[in-house]
């Protein structure tokens, strides 16, 4: 019996191959991939017997190899300048659903900004004038910890149990974010 075929997308991931890796391995097109995932298209059994086994191959292959940090992160960062005002990243992280954000000052990394910091204030009183004079550096705690592309995954969910994000770097320059949603994404 086929697993259900609404796991193609995320058997994909697990395997870390893209849709279009996927196409050139099975024959198929990209799109084809691309609307089966969507369920835009209810493909036949030979081809999803095809897409499975591919899949399969694919994730056991990967999961012999460990994963690294490189593997999972997200490579589009979304970030604030210190000086920027303080409403700039509440729009961010409410616009985004994000709830934290990494803090630079002139592409230096300088610190981090969560809603849970920025809802601590709120609770504690200070009001939405006051909010609106102030900047990102009033409201930041310490930079997210940095690991390098290589780094097994191992390491980054050791640091996501006390951190909400972890950086990755490439000769020194931020790369990526990983967040606990991420390690989820891999499961």
């Amino acid at each position: 019996m086929l697993p259900d075929i609404r796991d193609i997308k995320n058997m994909r991931k697990r395997a870390g191959i893209t849709q279009k890796e996927l196409a050139n391995l099975t024959g198929l097109s990209q799109s084809y991939i691309a609307r089966v995932e969507s369920g835009d298209l209810n493909p036949t059994y030979d081809n999803v017997k095809k897409i499975f086994a591919i899949l399969e191959e694919q994730i056991s292959k990967r999961e012999g190899e460990e994963l690294r940090a490189n593997d999972i992160m997200t490579r589009e960062i979304f970030s604030v300048d210190a000086n920027d005002p303080l409403e700039k990243a509440m729009r961010i992280l409410l616009e985004k659903g994000f709830s934290q954000l990494p803090v630079f000052d002139n592409g230096i990394l300088v610190g981090s900004i969560t809603d849970s910091k920025i809802g601590q204030k709120i609770a504690n009183g200070i009001t939405p004038v006051e909010m609106r004079k102030l900047r990102v550096r009033d409201f930041m705690d310490e930079p997210f910890p940095q690991v390098p592309e290589n780094s097994p995954i191992k390491i980054v969910s050791y640091l996501l149990k006390n951190y909400p994000a972890v950086l990755v770097t490439s000769k020194g320059k931020v790369t990526g974010i990983i967040t606990k949603s991420d390690l989820l994404k891999i499961l």
